[in-house]
């Protein structure tokens, strides 16, 4: 499956909302900015198992829309339908996640959005009771083989994470997982 073009430039800034303050993405484009970072929850837009609220995101995307601000949007966390809301390390768990994060790929298709797998799985805040390496690449070659397959054209990049943890970011990419990220 050929990859989607090359990363787009632009600086970004992270942010923490999905609905803005009267003038505040304005002055986000002001600044300079064309990008930002959010984070895309899983148990905020899946309330009930297999039922999809992108509706946060929604307004966040016109609001951008508006000053030519383009998203960053990180798929993460756990949902307590699944696992009481531990991360996404079973494998019922892990196809959930799955099916609603290529969910929210189909339903902002074509709208220049990048997709990051996860903030930060290195860290146990993120990922508790605490990292496991193993557990990540098992979820991110289910989401990437689905990612693949059903929405090819949509960029997905690999996680940020806490530090530059050569060891962590050695061992995803000795799994393969270079083969569906396009950064």
């Amino acid at each position: 499956t050929a990859l989607p073009q090359s990363m787009p430039r632009g600086t970004g800034v992270n942010i923490h909302f999905t609905d803005p303050e009267p003038g505040e993405i304005k002055m986000i484009a002001d600044a300079g900015f064309r990008w930002v970072r959010m984070d895309f929850k899983w148990d905020l837009t899946e309330p009930e198992r297999g039922r999809y609220d992108f509706s946060p995101y929604e307004r966040l995307m016109k609001a951008l829309d508006g000053h030519g601000i383009r998203a960053l949007f990180i798929l993460d966390y756990g949902n307590p339908l699944y696992d009481s809301g531990a991360p996404p390390r079973s494998e019922a768990t892990r196809q959930a996640f799955t099916r609603w994060a290529v969910a929210a790929a189909k339903h902002f298709s074509g709208r220049g959005i990048i997709w990051e797998l996860y903030n930060e799985p290195n860290h146990q805040l993120f990922w508790p009771p605490k990292p496991n390496v193993n557990e990540y690449i098992s979820l991110a070659q289910t989401v990437g083989r689905a990612w693949r397959a059903d929405v090819p054209k949509e960029m997905l990049i690999g996680p940020a994470t806490s530090g530059i943890d050569s060891d962590f970011l050695d061992a995803c990419f000795k799994a393969g997982l270079l083969d569906y990220w396009d950064g």
